[in-house]
């Protein structure tokens, strides 16, 4: 039977730590590799969440969700091409980093780093389109 996408990124967020360098640039290629696949950031979002994770894998799945969401949330990269990310996606990932970086996580450092997710990126601004006007009478 095939691991969970979690199992999988949990792996390799683990060997990408590795001091040996063929572990290491191995999983880094095999998490290039795993981009493509829709569940990809909500699944990172999800080991960032939990607290039976180490602080360092959860600090690791940020720091890869980071790097993902700045190259690909907008559709546009100077860098080449972006993954298209499907707005129910958007929103749920949108929806975890909110609820984990407002959270009363104990693990500051943790608490951070999905703040630091939304600050350089626009994923965590409102749900409004940008030309949503409110009016008031």
């Amino acid at each position: 039977m095939a691991a969970s996408m979690e199992e999988q990124l949990l792996q390799l967020l683990a060997d990408t730590q590795s001091a040996t360098p063929g572990p290491r640039k191995q999983a880094e290629s095999h998490l290039e590799q795993l981009q493509s696949n829709e569940a990809f950031p909500t699944s990172l979002a999800t080991i960032a969440s939990h607290s039976s994770v180490s602080s360092a894998i959860r600090q690791s799945a940020l720091s890869v969700l980071r790097r993902y969401v700045e190259h690909n949330w907008s559709g546009q990269d100077e860098d080449g091409p972006t993954i298209i990310i499907p707005e129910h996606v958007k929103a749920q990932l949108r929806d975890q980093l909110l609820g984990l970086a407002t959270s009363n996580e104990d693990d500051r450092k943790v608490r951070s780093a999905a703040r630091y997710v939304c600050a350089t990126s626009d994923c965590c601004a409102s749900r409004k389109p940008r030309n949503h006007f409110v009016y008031y009478p």
